[in-house]
């Protein structure tokens, strides 16, 4: 909800990419925001096995999405040729990250008759915990558009580093993330600038921030 209450203050559009459901889901959709997958394609997930079983249990419970991001971005052609044959209703993928590029645009992907739009994005805050150069008071624009990656987690804990994520997830035990209450995540909150202060500083920035259907 943290970064809920952040985008209305400031009237901005964002997507957002589900894992499970969530009563939160309505809140978003009730606030004007798009709501994507992140199928997890990888080894011993909770989605699935087969690409087909990935989709279909990420699917049920955001069944008119238009957009996926993948868990840890795993691509590939046939990949891609099995999700739109079986679910041509996914128009666009963000699972590109160049970051810190100064250059970001949509491209045309097609193979064996399927398309797909693809955009890529050129910050995410896990990404950014290793790279010296992050400022998190302060936005400087990397690109004439950029796209930026939030974890709402991170969000909530202000992080800087993992270290608070990871000891939530080692307080809560494996699977239970999803669970964590206010409470605990305010226990272990960084207290200096992090995650939350970086989404404040664009928001506050002269940019102006543009939703999806925008981007397109």
């Amino acid at each position: 909800m943290d970064v809920l209450e952040m985008l209305a203050t400031y009237s901005a559009p964002a997507t957002f990419f589900v894992t499970h459901p969530s009563d939160v889901l309505l809140k978003i959709v009730e606030r004007g925001h798009e709501i994507g997958i992140h199928p997890n394609f990888l080894a011993g997930s909770s989605h699935g096995v087969e690409p087909v079983d990935v989709m279909r249990s990420v699917l049920a419970f955001v069944p008119d999405a238009r957009v996926m991001r993948t868990h840890s971005l795993v691509q590939g052609t046939t990949l891609f040729e099995a999700i739109l044959a079986a679910h041509p209703q996914i128009k666009y993928d963000l699972s590109l990250l160049t970051y810190a590029s100064p250059h970001t645009a949509w491209t045309a992907w097609q193979s064996r008759g399927r398309r797909l739009r693809r955009l890529n994005y050129n910050w995410e805050d896990d990404l950014a915990f290793d790279d010296p150069h992050q400022d998190w008071t302060r936005y400087s624009p990397m690109a004439p558009i950029d796209v930026f990656d939030f974890h709402p987690i991170h969000v909530a804990l202000n992080s800087k580093r993992e270290d608070a994520y990871m000891a939530l997830k080692a307080k809560l035990g494996p699977g239970n993330l999803q669970s964590a209450e206010r409470g605990k995540t305010m226990e272990l909150r960084h207290a200096g600038p992090g995650a939350a202060d970086f989404l404040q500083a664009i928001l506050t920035s002269n940019s102006t921030a543009i939703s999806f259907e925008e981007l397109l």
